[in-house]
């Protein structure tokens, strides 16, 4: 239940940032990336895309990566 609680924080924290639609990093300050400008929010991005970047935050979490 703790680790399903912890899923959805790390959910509801990324609800509203922005990623680029080709390589999946969050947008921050930049105004461009993989050449272009087109960032969407976490909450816009594909189911399987989401997952990645849930599991890379778990990961970074636990010093590892995704």
């Amino acid at each position: 239940m703790k680790l399903k609680n912890e899923l959805q924080d790390i959910y509801d924290d990324l609800w509203n940032v922005y990623f680029c639609c080709y390589c999946l990093e969050p947008q921050g300050e930049k105004y461009h990336c993989c050449q272009e400008n087109h960032f969407v929010p976490f909450a816009d991005l594909y189911e399987e895309d989401q997952q990645y970047i849930i599991e890379s935050e778990i990961g970074e979490a636990f010093g590892e990566q995704a």
